[in-house]
């Protein structure tokens, strides 16, 4: 009995190694420009280029329009694997995450919003890896579900199709172009 379950955890462990890079972002693949452009139901067509790095950050700079041109309506400061360290809207409003979102982090993860009007928050997310991408679960400091969803990832680890469901109701999301070829 105790073998199998050795066993069985073993097993798990190295399941959960071998998906950890099927989440990851590849941030070592992409070169400032490439773009994806996805559709929102809530929102509408939304495009995240990479520009490059700042520090140890990945910046993702966020437009909105037929085109990815103009001024961003928010920046997001990643690290390696695509979990969020930052994120800033247009009017400078910011969320710091530590010590990360935990968005490509297979599991349970722990994590703190901090504001810039001074609002602090914890989470949890819980990850998991599916066939074509990730699905999550996301909950508030005392436990109570947020909200969830599922996001198809390319080869690179760049977003695309989805859906997002809790207290804003559900937000699908389609992959209609990007600049790179993640092949």
């Amino acid at each position: 009995m105790f073998k199998s379950k050795l066993l069985l955890v073993v097993f798990s462990l190295i399941a959960t190694s071998a998906s950890a890079q099927d989440i990851r972002w590849k941030s070592d693949k992409a070169t400032p420009g490439d773009y994806v452009s996805v559709e929102q139901s809530q929102g509408g067509l939304i495009h995240h280029v990479y520009a490059g790095r700042k520090g140890k950050d990945f910046v993702l700079k966020s437009y909105r329009g037929a085109q990815p041109a103009g001024e961003p309506v928010f920046v997001t400061y990643l690290d390696k694997d695509g979990n969020y360290r930052k994120w800033v809207r247009a009017d400078g409003f910011e969320i710091k995450y530590r010590p990360h979102d935990c968005t490509r982090t297979l599991g349970q993860c722990t994590y703190k919003e901090t504001h810039s009007d001074g609002t602090r928050k914890k989470r949890t997310r819980v990850t998991e890896a599916t066939n074509d991408g990730l699905a999550f679960k996301e909950y508030d400091e005392k436990g109570a579900f947020l909200f969830g969803g599922r996001i198809a990832l390319d080869a690179w680890g760049w977003g695309g199709d989805g859906t997002i469901d809790g207290n804003r109701g559900k937000q699908k999301f389609r992959l209609v172009g990007r600049s790179f070829d993640p092949k």
